[in-house]
């Protein structure tokens, strides 16, 4: 069996806690020898082992570690405790552009950047029309950084990170990075680097990035690693701690200001299944959400709406008035609007439903909104594909041609 590139072996961190106010700073001056600062462990006890080729999520919420470890395994800090060993050339896809020098061109800080990150100037050099095209700031070359945009920078960090042939790729969210179109690109080279067999570390929460690009996972948890197998029994273990973290209210939160509101929703269901619960549901099968609304003043043209979301993605947003519905009401008076979704279309996960009200056919921006009103959970089978939504496909072997 071959030896592990990345080894992380009962790893503990802990950070000190110390005030920054006058007061604290006082306090501290004056105090005992005995007494000591606040801690907080932000690891604990964490171990795994990444074989060569692998491509490795870690996933969790925020505060849950990810980002420390990323910087352990990085090398930027060492861990409190346990050993971290790599083998071979490292890159980190993280605080794109953070190392580049304001006055310098950004054909100057390609070698900058790239010389911290441990390249010769020799290679550097026959990387640099790649890099600059890459990036597509190929007409900006000579110009000085502070006057790129923040979008440009962040382009640049990344073309560099990602043109100095790594054999561990350690990266941190790193594809919010400009437009579409270049995150595409971006996603792109990432898949090229997992075809040529470079082990790959992604620290995220979205779903999506991890099943694209992972082969195995880890789940973190305040600290403590929690489940270790494939992304989809990862972000399942992730799925049913936060349900046990928020058993009584699944998360919900509103935003917006509820007393401006001319609708009041008071209680949110899926027909069918049990109030409050995050029922199973297969993805052929329909789907009715009711909505139970009281107005709180007397209301005409008013309008409901309704977003079907996963993480931050939302997948189908609708309005009661693009299929001619004229919500009226006196005050105090109960609506019960139905919501019926014939199929739903959706991959394997969880999903939310957001309920939206606009106090007019106008309006842009809702008055109010409850985030994730009701959810529901989709299993699929491994062979129907991964992604955000189910596109019902079939493989076959076509006969060669001539």
């Amino acid at each position: 069996m071959t030896s592990p590139v990345l080894d992380v072996r009962q790893v503990w961190k802990r950070f000190r806690l110390r005030g920054r106010s006058l007061v604290d700073l006082t306090r501290d001056l004056i105090a005992r020898a005995s007494d000591r600062p606040r801690e907080l462990w932000a690891l604990e006890d964490v171990s795994f082992a990444v074989p060569a080729g692998l491509s490795f999520g870690v996933i969790g919420a925020n505060g849950s570690g990810k980002s420390t470890l990323l910087k352990l395994m990085a090398g930027m800090m060492p861990p409190t405790r346990g050993v971290i060993a790599t083998q071979g050339r490292v890159a980190l896809l993280s605080h794109l552009g953070g190392g580049f020098h304001g006055d310098l061109s950004g054909r100057e800080n390609v070698f900058l950047q790239g010389a911290i990150l441990g390249l010769g100037r020799h290679e550097l050099a026959r990387q640099l029309d790649a890099i600059l095209a890459f990036a597509e700031l190929e007409p900006f070359a000579d110009m000085p950084v502070k006057f790129y945009s923040a979008g440009m920078t962040l382009r640049l960090g990344f073309s560099v990170a990602a043109h100095i042939e790594p054999e561990i790729l350690f990266i941190d969210e790193a594809l919010a990075v400009g437009d579409t179109a270049f995150r595409d690109r971006c996603l792109a080279r990432l898949l090229e680097f997992r075809a040529r067999g470079v082990t790959m570390v992604l620290v995220s929460h979205e779903r999506y990035l991890v099943e694209q690009l992972c082969d195995r996972a880890v789940l973190l948890q305040h600290g403590r690693l929690i489940a270790d197998g494939t992304p989809h029994e990862a972000f399942t273990a992730y799925e049913r701690a936060s349900e046990v973290e928020n058993p009584s209210t699944g998360g919900i939160t509103i935003e917006g200001d509820p007393a401006r509101a001319p609708l009041v929703l008071e209680q949110a269901e899926l027909v069918g299944h049990p109030l409050g619960s995050v029922p199973l549901v297969a993805t052929e099968s329909p789907l009715t959400l009711r909505l139970h609304l009281r107005a709180t003043a007397d209301t005409n043209g008013v309008v409901v709406g309704a977003q079907v979301a996963r993480e931050w993605h939302v997948l189908h947003g609708t309005r009661t008035n693009r299929q001619g519905i004229t919500l009226r009401a006196r005050a105090r008076e109960r609506l019960v609007l139905d919501l019926a979704y014939r199929t739903l279309g959706l991959s394997r996960g969880t999903y939310a439903i957001h309920v939206l009200v606009f106090p007019h056919q106008l309006a842009q921006v809702p008055v109010v909104g409850w985030k994730r009103a009701a959810r529901f959970r989709i299993e699929q089978a491994e062979s129907e594909g991964v992604g955000l939504v189910r596109l019902p496909h079939e493989w076959r072997l076509a006969p060669p041609t001539a």
